[in-house]
């Protein structure tokens, strides 16, 4: 992680796992598009680095995770300019949702609008009982344009995705136990033990095996069945063939032979 210094990011690295902590707390961890380019960078070491695991993103502070944008540079964008920062968006949680490594979300506050749906392109989430999550963007007349209406929908179905994003409505991590999104909820001072002990768990498995099955796990949220099928028996075989699978194999075989 030595690649870049970051300004906007808290960045660690504990025994293969990254924790980067979104570092603006006066502005209650806020994108912006500083915060965002660092971002793409930490992405580009935590992909190129064969060493680092797991990625585990939170917030500095007890308030928030990320609030979404900072809204005056947001509310000064042109049409083009907005369309343009909400492709950019939509590009790094795409990256993020497609990084060859897991992916915790560790939840320690506020995770509004465009911190939502950070969440939501992470591959779990982990939150503490003092986490709010919402889509505040219908009560400035606009809405989710960094992916949450797709993400939403995928993470929690159709009926509460439609909920969350037509009332603007924050909820409260223990009211979203339901939702389907959430694989956490934790007292504010477990959260970071526990979180970093299950990011320990996932580093601990073979990184091409997680590979094949995140890329196996995220077509079968979007092909039909068939494809799909056909889709995970090609990441089978490809990880069947390499070294590490036949190691799997022949020590869990030599465990049985001597029981």
């Amino acid at each position: 992680m030595t690649s870049y210094t970051f300004e906007t990011l808290a960045v660690e690295l504990n025994s293969q796992v990254v924790i980067a902590a979104f570092n603006r707390p006066d502005k209650l961890n806020a994108f912006s598009p500083k915060v965002m380019d660092e971002l793409n960078k930490l992405l580009d070491c935590v992909e190129m680095d064969d060493e680092i695991k797991v990625l585990v993103l939170t917030g500095v502070g007890e308030k928030a995770f990320v609030v979404g944008n900072d809204l005056p540079q947001l509310a000064a964008l042109d049409t083009i300019g907005a369309y343009q920062q909400m492709v950019t968006g939509q590009r790094t949680f795409l990256r993020i949702h497609e990084l060859s490594k897991p992916v915790i979300a560790m939840v320690n506050g506020y995770a509004l609008g465009g911190g939502f749906e950070l969440a939501l392109a992470c591959d779990m989430v982990f939150a503490s009982t003092n986490a709010k999550f919402g889509f505040p963007e219908i009560n400035l007349n606009t809405m989710p344009g960094w992916g949450g209406t797709q993400l939403a929908v995928k993470k929690m179905g159709l009926n509460r995705a439609k909920e969350m994003i037509f009332s603007g409505l924050f909820y409260r991590a223990e009211d979203c136990k339901d939702f389907g999104f959430l694989n956490r909820v934790l007292p504010p001072d477990k959260l970071q033990s526990s979180t970093l002990e299950f990011a320990q768990t996932l580093a601990a498995k073979n990184s091409f095996s997680i590979r094949m099955a995140k890329n196996a796990v995220n077509r079968g949220a979007e092909l039909d069945l068939n494809a799909g099928f056909f889709f995970e028996a090609q990441a089978y075989a490809v990880n069947f063939s390499a070294p590490h699978a036949k190691e799997g194999f022949q020590a869990f075989l030599n465990r049985k032979t001597k029981e």
